[in-house]
């Protein structure tokens, strides 16, 4: 190579000297002049910025850190649906071909989804879609297709939709919200403001936290992933690029983000997919912490249980002998410290379900046999 570019100079050399005298010069004079042109850019250039090549290397560690990132957005993206859902609020209640009614206004909320079969089953927020006439959903790659309402459960915020197409969609695989830790890494991923799939990244701020409904999904997560409108119904991720959360809501202006737990919408989606609604779990007492002098008159630790307040005629707990004044400290084998445990207990376990309650009255041990009832809905 080095020898090629020699032979080349001294035939520009052999040429520059067959000219004549006054166009050598003036070839030699633009050269020159070319050359403190070029001096002179490259100074001022360097003046302004300093090239990457001059900067230090990277920590690898840092790198790495970096490259776990991108992976994890190119294996979740795929996945990630971005949601418009078309409603008019006075007229939402009446069928797709229905006139249109004078004066009304159509609407439209965006909002997020995932996908979690191939066939096109989608998770996401039943606010997104409770209001809507059609929905429209966009992939990843731009494609927009309808989708049509499986199931919905308004106390748990929780819908299912089935796009309409036969392709086979990428998924993304759901993970477990009870191995979670305070500080973990997470993101979140959706559409905030419209801005489809997007991806911010966090920390797990705490978990099981007491928020809206969270006696129904057993305590939110609550992240400093950015969570903003737009976001509601998109998935929080672990590391390993599993669901752990379904944005859900936040605080302040985006501040706080809470997440329900991917261990609760597990518990309900086969009901949710097989009858398009969900039922769940009821005894009918009131509760609360258990304090210290109810604690010492159990002869229990503060955290031992929970207080029974009162007891609701003809329901699950007064058929099966609980009384105001009872301390519940386990439900069908699980341990309950927090009102918060039980409620979440109760919740998930499926209705007509023959559980064994294990509490203490006075002091003394009981363990007594409930039929769990069903949870009352809004409108009954």
């Amino acid at each position: 190579m080095r020898k090629r570019h020699v032979f080349q100079s001294l035939c520009a050399l052999r040429t520059l000297l067959r000219q004549p005298v006054t166009s050598r010069i003036a070839i030699i004079f633009l050269a020159c002049l070319l050359i403190l042109i070029n001096g002179r850019w490259s100074t001022a250039q360097q003046s302004l910025w300093t090239e990457s090549s001059r900067a230090a290397p990277a920590s690898p560690t840092l790198v790495q850190f970096n490259q776990a990132l991108q992976q994890l957005a190119a294996s979740v993206l795929p996945a990630v649906v971005s949601l418009k859902v078309h409603a008019n609020r006075e007229t939402a209640a009446l069928p797709d071909d229905h006139p249109n009614v004078p004066g009304s206004q159509p609407q439209t909320a965006t909002g997020s989804g995932f996908i979690i079969r191939a066939d096109g089953l989608v998770v996401t927020n039943d606010h997104v879609v409770e209001d809507g006439i059609r929905i429209d959903v966009q992939l990843y790659g731009g494609e927009t297709m309808e989708a049509k309402v499986v199931g919905r459960d308004p106390v748990g915020d929780l819908a299912l939709l089935k796009l309409r197409t036969n392709q086979r969609l990428p998924v993304v695989p759901l993970g477990r919200s009870s191995a979670l830790q305070v500080g973990e890494f997470v993101a979140a991923f959706g559409s905030p403001f419209g801005f489809e799939h997007t991806m911010t990244f966090g920390v797990v701020s705490a978990i099981k936290r007491r928020f809206m409904r969270s006696g129904i999904v057993g305590g939110y997560i609550q992240t400093d992933a950015s969570i903003n409108t737009g976001n509601s119904g998109g998935p929080l991720v672990n590391m390993h690029g599993a669901v752990v959360g379904l944005n859900t809501a936040t605080v302040g202006r985006g501040e706080l983000g809470f997440a329900i737990p991917i261990d609760a919408i597990k518990s309900v989606l086969p009901q949710l997919h097989q009858s398009g609604d969900v039922r769940r779990g009821w005894l009918g007492v009131q509760i609360r912490p258990l304090d210290g002098n109810h604690a010492r008159e159990a002869g229990l630790d503060p955290k031992g249980g929970v207080y029974v307040l009162d007891v609701l005629n003809d329901q699950p707990a007064h058929r099966a002998g609980i009384i105001a004044g009872d301390v519940i400290t386990q439900f069908n084998g699980a341990v309950i410290q927090t009102p918060l445990d039980l409620q979440s207990a109760v919740a998930s376990t499926p209705v007509g379900t023959t559980v064994r309650i294990q509490l203490v009255r006075k002091k003394a041990q009981q363990v007594l046999q409930l039929t769990v009832g069903e949870m009352p809905t809004e409108s009954q």
